[in-house]
């Protein structure tokens, strides 16, 4: 359970789903194995020093307050984290050399957007990107979607069509949506004790959870309507792992219907997880 919890906790489970994830974007858009391998080691780099970051830095909201299993291992290994945020920045630095000028051009406004999440930089009030109402949650699912699909077709050298392109990273966004929504809701509690506004806030549990589930049926219509008048790449994988994530999402409404709320690991383990799950089903169909 240690093992896991390390592994879970310390990032390295989100940053394997957005690595592998990006990887098989580029192998289905047609890369070559130097920029296929390239893409994915650059995300996975960067994901595991931004999400460490994050939760080296604390903060207000959900940072400060909450005193979830998740907090207590972050707050015994901070060294382990800090050592995760240089790891990642190099890792990230050498990986970025393999790429073509206008990806790396394209990588510093979200990188701007992804360390502002975490520091107040850039934004209003000394405030965090996390902080601004109704915010963090659409900002955060947008950028997983450019950076997973939209970098792999611009690295390609426009080897996909425009319209295309929007097609994906649009249905890849709802995907991302759909599973970082109750994440809003784990935190809702100590969200209003730290004074920030989330949608979830506003809608409760169940309006929240309904609407990341009306987000993953949005992505099984998608995928299927791709599959039928094209483009159809990886279609069934894609509303595979949208069915896959509207089971988990109902089993935590029930949950939270019921009075007891899913824990720590069906949010970091399971629902992460399924960015890798995702990824996993399209190796499968190539």
């Amino acid at each position: 359970m240690r093992i896991v919890s390390a592994l879970i906790f310390s990032n390295i489970w989100i940053a394997a789903g957005a690595g592998v994830l990006t990887l098989v974007s580029a192998r289905l858009f047609g890369g070559s194995p130097g920029e296929i391998v390239a893409l994915g080691s650059m995300v996975f780099w960067a994901t595991l020093a931004v999400y460490s970051l994050d939760r080296w830095v604390g903060g207000r909201g959900e940072d400060r307050l909450a005193g979830s299993v998740r907090h207590s291992w972050l707050s015994g290994h901070r060294g382990g984290v800090t050592a995760l945020i240089g790891l990642g920045a190099v890792g990230s630095a050498v990986s970025a050399w393999m790429l073509r000028l206008p990806t790396l051009m394209a990588l510093v406004p979200l990188g701007v957007v992804s360390v502002g999440y975490s520091l107040p930089l850039i934004f209003w009030k000394s405030a965090r990107l996390k902080d601004l109402p109704h915010v963090k949650t659409p900002a955060t699912a947008l950028v997983w979607a450019v950076v997973t699909c939209g970098l792999p077709a611009l690295e390609l050298g426009g080897a996909i069509e425009p319209g295309v392109w929007t097609w994906l990273v649009l249905e890849r966004a709802l995907f991302i949506y759909a599973l970082t929504l109750p994440f809003d809701v784990r935190d809702m509690r100590s969200d209003r004790a730290g004074g920030l506004r989330t949608l979830a806030t506003r809608l409760g549990e169940g309006g929240s959870f309904a609407l990341a589930q009306a987000a993953a049926l949005t992505v099984v219509v998608s995928a299927s309507l791709r599959a039928l008048v094209g483009p159809g790449i990886g279609s069934v994988a894609v509303a595979a792992a949208a069915l896959a994530s509207l089971g988990l999402l109902l089993y935590g409404k029930r949950r939270f219907a019921a009075r007891r709320p899913p824990g720590e690991l069906y949010y970091s383990g399971a629902l992460d997880g399924m960015i890798l799950g995702q990824a996993t089903l399209l190796l499968l169909v190539l």
